[in-house]
């Protein structure tokens, strides 16, 4: 796994092309270092939705992904649109969790802490989105 993969992300351009390049050849899970990384960089709004568009189709997340995606949905400086994003990621990611051994992240982890999100004080819509989100992951509101 090469976490360098995509160079300066101030290239952000460059860096969308990669993406591209490794949903079309299904090597994202590959790459997920980098993704992280990218999510982590967090200073281009392109990059962090194009990073979690492409985060649905990981196949097996790893923990620095998934970690990344979490900060994003709890991260109240960060703008409702990318949050709601990330939590969209996360569902498609929920059922393929803990697939492989040493994975620390749980869905219990995943559900519990997004579960104490709706006893912050959040716009109404982000607090629907979790109620959603929720119910997607768990089958119970």
């Amino acid at each position: 796994m090469n976490s360098d993969i995509f160079g300066d992300l101030e290239k952000w351009e460059k860096v969308l092309k990669i993406l591209d390049g490794l949903k079309e050849s299904r090597e994202l899970d590959e790459n997920q270092a980098g993704l992280a990384r990218i999510l982590r960089f967090g200073s281009n709004w392109r990059l962090i939705e194009k990073v979690l568009e492409c985060g649905k189709e990981i196949n097996q997340p790893e923990d620095k992904f998934l970690l990344e995606v979490f900060k994003i949905i709890t991260d109240r400086n960060i703008y409702l649109d990318a949050r709601i994003l990330a939590l969209d990621t996360l569902v498609c990611l929920f059922p393929r969790m803990n697939q492989k051994g040493g994975q620390k992240v749980s869905q219990v982890f995943i559900v519990r802490n997004i579960r104490n999100i709706l006893n912050l004080p959040e716009p109404p819509l982000f607090h629907e989105a979790i109620a959603k989100s929720l119910e997607a992951m768990t089958g119970t509101p």
